[in-house]
């Protein structure tokens, strides 16, 4: 039983989050336990490793692991640790081989992950059994049309239980194209001083901070200086105002959504969105008698943010995946690929992932901002003082606006809905006894949304 109160520390009721959450190593290693030992985690994308033999590492919670094609053409998942003394089999990040072996003794292994050879083996063992020493496999590991994902708990409910209504959004980009989805080469990769759970917050929910933290780029961008737009997610110019008609924030428990709705906007950060905007508009018929007009029309092309607990971020528009990988209570690291429709023209693709690397590499317009503020709030929690006050995330609580797709939705971009609704998901995680109760009841609404009266809001 846990030591922590985690209806204390989150308060749903009153949007209130106690700030040692964001400090407590002890906290942390719940949550590597609670969460991302029982959760399903992103893997890869099938598209990363087509062929038998091919490879990528990748990390769940901080379990190194290994993610490979066999050769009957199955994707497994293992612990990258030799099941001798515990030293890495692969060090490679990605790659094709038919052997992962030990650097320290040189025990191998192949892609099924059954152990293949041990050195000296006639002359040092006697009777070795084999079967007993392949490397250990994640439990579980499932395919939603090409995005693979993997978890811990040998029980539980199966990836498309997980996933739920959110699979609904998540199809206007998995299915926007008949070649799917497809990631562009390797991760730009960023390590941030903060805690993890900082940045996951701030891509699936915070429209506040936009205009005012990122004011700097927005004006190298030239999406408010050259007039090509007067507003950005609903805010105007120099935080002039807001207009909070239109796009929306859906809670779709334990996952969140938000869109602009207007089927073009995702694109309004790019330096030259013509080639961009053109595809989607050559696309949409096709997308509309695939999916219908309101995710073809409304949905595809818009900026749209998908939050898959725990720290799986999906974005149309921008149009990256990003994994964010913790690496102690106070540290994570980025991980953030281009995502294209695997039949786009390579010139449209170029743009794309120009973009990427613009606002969200390394050195990108949007990406240090957003490190600075993360860090910022981490470390202002190592006082004992401050670490005892409670963050707030009340705006829009108690709004709804009538929504016809799936989950409860909240007017405007400017809200904190979707940043309410993952701390509400953190703490039924962190607090529940068993695998089977990480999942909210299928009837259940968000505890937000109940907690005030119903204030339906149309167009604003």
């Amino acid at each position: 039983m846990s030591k922590f109160d985690y209806s204390d520390l989150v308060n749903a009721k009153d949007a209130l989050q106690t700030r040692s959450i964001f400090w407590d190593p002890a906290i942390y290693q719940e949550e590597l336990k609670q969460i991302f030992n029982r959760c399903w985690l992103f893997l890869a994308h099938e598209s990363q490793i087509p062929e038998p033999g091919d490879f990528i590492r990748t990390y769940m919670g901080e379990d190194d692991v290994i993610v490979v094609r066999g050769q009957d053409k199955k994707v497994r998942a293992f612990l990258n640790a030799c099941m001798h003394r515990g030293n890495k089999v692969c060090q490679a990040e990605w790659g094709q081989t038919k052997a992962f072996t030990c650097s320290y003794h040189g025990w191998s292994y192949d892609t099924s992950g059954r152990l293949a050879a041990v050195p000296l083996e006639k002359d040092i063992y006697d009777n070795l059994d084999r079967s007993r020493f392949g490397l250990a496999p994640v439990a579980r590991v499932e395919n939603y049309k090409g995005l693979i994902f993997g978890t811990f708990a040998k029980e539980g409910p199966s990836l498309a239980e997980y996933l739920g209504d959110v699979s609904w959004y998540l199809d206007v980009l998995l299915e926007a194209s008949p070649g799917g989805l497809e990631l562009i080469g390797t991760p730009y990769r960023v390590e941030v001083p903060g805690n993890w759970k900082l940045p996951v917050e701030n891509a699936i929910g915070d429209g506040y901070h936009v205009t005012w933290a990122h004011a700097g780029a927005m004006r190298v961008v030239g999406t408010l200086a050259t007039g090509r737009s007067e507003q950005v997610l609903g805010i105007g110019a120099e935080n002039s105002g807001v207009d909070l008609s239109g796009a929306i924030e859906i809670n779709v428990p334990p996952h969140t959504v938000l869109s602009s709705l207007d089927g073009r906007s995702g694109y309004a950060l790019y330096d030259h969105p013509e080639k961009v905007l053109e595809y989607v508009e050559q696309n949409r018929p096709d997308v509309i008698k695939r999916l219908g007009e309101l995710r073809g029309r409304s949905l595809y092309g818009s900026e749209t943010h998908i939050g898959i607990f725990p720290n799986l971020q999906v974005i149309q528009g921008l149009n990256f995946l990003r994994i964010i990988h913790p690496r102690g209570p106070g540290a994570f690291e980025v991980w953030t690929f281009a995502m294209v429709d695997k039949n786009m023209p390579a010139a449209v693709k170029e743009v794309i992932e120009k973009n990427v690397r613009a606002t969200f590499g390394p050195a990108g317009l949007l990406e240090g901002d957003d490190g600075d503020f993360t860090e910022a709030i981490t470390h202002s929690a190592s006082g004992y003082a401050t670490r005892q006050l409670k963050g707030w995330l009340g705006m829009g609580q108690g709004r709804r606006v009538p929504w016809d797709g799936p989950g409860e939705a909240s007017p405007g971009l400017v809200n904190e809905l979707c940043q309410r609704s993952f701390y509400e998901q953190w703490q039924r995680t962190m607090s529940a006894a068993s695998v089977l109760d990480i999942l909210p009841p299928k009837a259940a609404t968000a505890t937000e949304l109940a907690a005030e009266p119903v204030r339906e809001v149309v167009n604003g």
